[in-house]
């Protein structure tokens, strides 16, 4: 439709102008009267591109028409084109202008009512006249100020609909990163983890004097593996924890068993919870546990003792991952593993602390608010 305004204009001031000068040849009128006709009636032509422009050029003629030749031509249908150009003006000109033009619209409605009609007639003819003239201008005002109204509430609901379309693919795309973030820190904890673990038994099976030694090792590589594929297939193909194969609290003294068949030296202190844990909070205490015995068997080494602790507080949930192995030659770095433990422990608005160990080693500190 935007497109056809152009076409539309012309095709208006066409019929105008053509109508009013088939009128003028059926009266035989003058010059005059076709000049005026075709002042008034061709600029409509460009009434929405240059609307101002227009209702200057509009009203220009007409006020001429009216001080030269208000006793000879007088009115002329193409007049209407003062309401039309009014009517443009006030749906796409700014507001001073549609003012501007109001005003002057009223004011020649003023003089057309002291001028017309030409023949003798009583004063109540000429207010006639002259209301007649101001009404059709204030209409045409009215109508495209409503107009100006409606488009701007159009526009207003095609931009609310643009920035919630927006918001939308916004929300989608944060929607994926964090799911993305979240696939990462589980593929991370899992093969970071088994990775320690399936390294120190390999170094410790390729020095073992004893065949049986090494046979061990072999078998508690396998058991790692096996159980960190198991859990990389339940991260990559169902993305989420299931009520039936997430882990949880239930599942750290089996993990600590596992690392303790590997060759690290662990103990644990674990009370049991006070009530029915959400399993997200099972699943991050299960992950910090085990990230703080990766970092374990990296930093320390499998000849290093660990101690795991969880307990129960008023409100809270305390986890320590402490080892005695060599003090750091600098202070603690967070990684990856740190980064995620701490997003991980945020979503519950807990934090997550890694620091030396006064007389060597390192310990892992995690706190997290645990609703009553």
């Amino acid at each position: 439709m935007a497109r056809r305004a152009p076409l539309v204009d012309v095709v208006t001031a066409a019929a105008l102008a053509t109508s009013s000068v088939l009128f003028g040849l059926i009266v035989h009128a003058g010059p005059d009267y076709f000049l005026v006709t075709l002042g008034l009636s061709l600029p409509l032509a460009v009434r929405r591109r240059r609307p101002v422009g227009c209702a200057v050029v509009v009203g220009t003629v007409a006020f001429v028409q009216w001080a030269t030749l208000r006793d000879t031509v007088g009115a002329v249908p193409a007049n209407l084109a003062v309401p039309m150009a009014v009517y443009a003006v006030a749906v796409g000109g700014s507001a001073r202008a549609a003012r501007l033009v109001l005003l002057a619209g009223l004011v020649g409605a003023c003089l057309g009512g002291l001028s017309w009609p030409r023949l003798a007639q009583t004063v109540s003819a000429h207010v006639i006249t002259g209301a007649f003239l101001g009404a059709s201008v204030l209409a045409a005002w009215a109508l495209g100020a409503l107009h100006r109204v409606r488009r701007g509430q159009v526009d207003a609901l095609a931009e609310r609909a643009r920035l919630l379309e927006v918001e939308r693919e916004q929300r989608d795309r944060l929607a994926v990163l964090a799911e993305r973030n979240r696939v990462a820190r589980e593929v991370h904890d899992i093969v970071a983890h088994s990775l320690a673990v399936v390294i120190a038994q390999a170094d410790g099976g390729r020095y073992a004097p004893d065949p049986a030694a090494g046979r061990a090792a072999l078998a508690t590589i396998a058991e790692h593996a096996r159980q960190a594929l198991g859990e990389t297939r339940r991260v990559l193909g169902v993305l989420r924890d299931g009520p039936g194969d997430a882990l949880g609290i239930d599942d750290i003294p089996a993990l600590v068993d596992r690392v303790r068949a590997g060759g690290l030296d662990v103990r644990l202190a674990m009370r049991p919870p006070p009530g029915p844990v959400d399993p997200g909070l099972g699943l991050v205490a299960y992950r910090i546990v085990q990230e703080g015995l990766t970092n374990v068997l990296k930093h320390a080494g499998p000849a290093a003792s660990a101690e795991v602790a969880l307990r129960w507080g008023p409100g809270r949930l305390e986890i320590e991952v402490a080892d005695d192995g060599p003090a750091p030659s600098a202070p603690a770095t967070p990684g990856y593993g740190v980064r995620g433990m701490r997003e991980r422990a945020g979503a519950y608005h807990g934090t997550v602390t890694l620091a030396p160990r006064p007389g060597g080693g390192r310990v892992l500190r995690a706190r997290i608010p645990v609703p009553g």
